[in-house]
């Protein structure tokens, strides 16, 4: 793999892609092997996993649900990287879902089975809950936590879930926000997943769940509007992205200022 290459080319990986290189609105950038974004790890050859390691990868945090985990887990072995399980899915703030995950899939995904409508889709639904629901919130908090725990390393977080697009996608747009990425390279970088997986074309990349919401998901291509979504239920909420990050991730100033100076040159 080249040293600054925004999508990393292996054997069998999905959506895997550097965020360095990134400018801020203070002029900075974001460093080069230390934030990877990416789909789904387990088909990774034995090469992958060297190519990985030697690139840098200290942490693979998976958004992936338990039961996605269960049926197709992470290559890595234990003494190679830290892996931490920080599954997003299934949301648990609905009256009538059930605090602890599914054991079969993740049937309640989407909340409460309303009419689908164009301006209530079962998507947007999703994007909302994923800024506002408690245990998605929880999992975002702990992927902050990594990174501020990667402070005295030259090593890469690697995170992801299964197409690397919309629990990722959301992932990412916290991170560059809270290092003072703007909104326009923000946009681009999210809807890069369309590109890099085909789904605009004729001949998108197939990425398989064992949950069917899940590939249903995986199959659909992204848009800016799904992203300016989750801003304005932010903004709504919260009133702006930086109360987002003080209140529902618990970022301290210091904090904040901590992760610039680990992730920024």
């Amino acid at each position: 793999m080249q040293e600054q290459q925004r999508v990393l080319d292996l054997t069998r990986s999905y959506n895997l892609r550097e965020l360095g290189g990134y400018q801020t609105v203070d002029g900075k950038s974001v460093k080069w092997h230390k934030l990877l974004r990416s789909g789904s790890l387990n088909a990774l050859t034995a090469t992958d996993i060297e190519d990985l390691l030697n690139y840098g990868v200290a942490y693979d945090v998976d958004f992936r649900s338990r039961h996605e985990i269960k049926v197709a887990p992470d290559p890595f072995d234990n003494n190679q990287l830290t892996y931490h399980r920080l599954s997003v899915f299934p949301f648990t703030d609905q009256a009538d879902t059930p605090k602890k995950p599914a054991k079969k899939g993740l049937m309640r995904l989407f909340g409460k089975k309303e009419a689908a409508t164009p301006e209530r889709s079962s998507m947007d639904r999703m994007y909302q809950q994923l800024v506002t629901d408690s245990h998605a919130q929880a999992a975002y908090r702990d992927l902050f936590t990594v990174l501020l725990n990667n402070h005295d390393t030259n090593g890469a977080v690697l995170y992801h879930c299964s197409a690397g697009k919309d629990r990722t996608g959301v992932a990412t747009f916290l991170i560059l926000s809270a290092l003072g990425v703007d909104w326009k390279t923000i946009v681009a970088d999210y809807v890069l997943s369309n590109e890099v997986l085909g789904l605009s074309s004729a001949t998108p990349t197939r990425i398989s769940s064992n949950d069917s919401q899940v590939a249903s998901m995986n199959a659909k291509s992204i848009t800016q509007a799904n992203l300016e979504l989750v801003r304005d239920t932010i903004n709504q909420e919260y009133g702006n992205i930086e109360n987002y990050l003080s209140k529902a991730m618990a970022l301290k100033p210091e904090e904040i200022k901590q992760l610039k100076e680990d992730y920024l040159e």
